[in-house]
């Protein structure tokens, strides 16, 4: 769908509708309407301070919208606590990377989806069989996942002894543990090197052709124009563009948000 356009929120994944956030007088986002359908890989694009990171955070519950709705797989979701929109199958990733020092990368793993499993505290103290098929459940699923974000052989390692964009690679396996059906990643290649972008790259591509919606915001322009389908513009928390990236390229609403001309 193009700017501008209405959103469906029926034959979407992710639909939101004139979505405006302000900050103490200061517009964050402006009337966006926006549709992400099923299996897509959508990049989200703009100047600095244009509202791309604030459109994730009303989204997913960290922030609630002054005004406008947001949908996921046909369900109102807006203004839901962040827990909860994790819950429904929507993942998310973070532009700092956050880790816990004392935890190896296995159990990195295996915390982020715990809250998915539906066991209580009670039930893990007392390792009831349904506790412990949940955990070699988890196991299973997190050998899978080092293997999709390239850490395998790391699994023992302290996270704080991971390079930078290592550690990137272990926040989007944390996303992924709980099986998400709509990732939304927030600056994943900031302030990693150009051998560890690409890689991450590739992850983020075979992830799309197994069928995951993912949707990228990126100030790495070349990265979001050859990898993604459609890409999505923001100016000053308005929707200027919204189309495949030879069209995008050349709007001269977005030249002249970029460049000035």
């Amino acid at each position: 769908m193009g700017a501008g356009e209405g959103a469906d929120p029926v034959t979407s994944i992710l639909c939101v509708e004139r979505l405006t956030k302000t900050f103490y007088g200061v517009v964050a986002l402006r009337d966006v309407t926006l549709s992400v359908g099923p299996g897509e890989l959508v990049g989200v694009i703009g100047p600095n301070g244009s509202g791309k990171t604030t459109l994730f955070d009303c989204v997913t519950g960290y922030l609630r919208p002054d005004r406008g709705r947001v949908w996921y797989r046909g369900r109102e979701i807006t203004g839901l606590p962040p827990h909860w929109v994790a819950l429904t199958g929507i993942a998310r990733t973070f532009q700092t990377v956050r880790i816990f020092p004392r935890l190896t990368v296995l159990e990195h793993l295996l915390l982020a989806v715990q809250e998915s499993q539906g066991d209580g505290i009670v039930a893990r103290a007392l390792r009831t069989p349904v506790t412990r098929r949940l955990e070699a459940d988890a196991r299973a699923r997190a050998a899978e996942v080092l293997q999709l974000v390239r850490l395998q052989g790391l699994e023992s390692r302290p996270a704080t002894h991971l390079s930078y964009g290592q550690r990137k690679l272990l926040v989007l396996g944390m996303a992924l543990m709980a099986r998400p059906t709509l990732v939304l990643l927030d600056e994943p290649l900031a302030g990693i090197n150009p051998v560890v972008a690409e890689a991450l790259v590739e992850v983020i591509r075979a992830l799309h052709r197994d069928g995951l919606t993912v949707v990228l915001v990126e100030h790495n322009l070349r990265a979001v124009m050859d990898t993604c389908q459609r890409v999505v513009v923001l100016d000053s928390g308005r929707l200027i563009a919204d189309g495949p990236p030879e069209e995008v390229r050349r709007n001269p609403d977005v030249l002249e948000a970029y460049f000035g001309r």
